[in-house]
């Protein structure tokens, strides 16, 4: 990474992204999702900005976009034309208790959404596959476009474990200043 890139990275203030993700965490507890956790890469799955798991054990991921610039350029990502495509899952051999089982990677999740600033994404800009969420100055959300079940395939045990590990993670090694 050049070191413009670098700086810039460092420059540039994410207090407003975080603000967003923390009050999203505690409207999907609220909503009794369990697990919850933010920047989760992993088990297929392209960085998620908040991800979360349904009662019934669907998966939920968030992206947060704060300017339009920022949402625009999120299409560049892989999982946009993942979701398009409905290509959401894939299968692997893994070993547990001693037996090879197939395990499912996730591709996508099974609901995504865009979390907007209130006015910053208009209804007609997001893609079909998308829902969109509001927040307000206060810090409620309005669920603008419901996203589609994107496929059937609820969280594994495996999938479930993984994501509370990554919160525990977060928790215990997080910094402290």
């Amino acid at each position: 990474m050049s070191i413009k890139k670098t700086l810039n990275k460092i420059k540039r203030d994410n207090s407003i992204s975080k603000n967003i993700e923390s009050s999203l965490v505690s409207h999907l507890y609220e909503k009794r999702h369990s697990p919850i956790t933010t920047h989760f890469t992993g088990y297929g799955l392209s960085e998620c900005d908040v991800i979360s798991v349904s009662k019934s054990n669907y998966i939920y991921e968030y992206e947060v976009k704060i300017s339009r610039s920022d949402f625009k350029a999120d299409f560049k990502k892989k999982k946009h034309k993942l979701m398009l495509e409905r290509k959401c899952t894939k299968y692997k051999m893994i070993k547990e208790n001693n037996q090879k089982v197939k395990d499912t990677i996730y591709l996508t999740s099974n609901y995504f959404y865009f979390v907007v600033p209130e006015g910053l994404v208009d209804i007609n800009e997001i893609p079909d596959y998308a829902g969109l969420m509001y927040i307000t100055e206060n810090h409620n959300f309005i669920l603008i476009k419901k996203a589609p079940l994107l496929h059937k395939v609820k969280a594994t045990v495996n999938f479930i474990r993984q994501l509370s590990h990554n919160l525990t993670c977060k928790l215990v090694f997080r910094k402290v200043n």
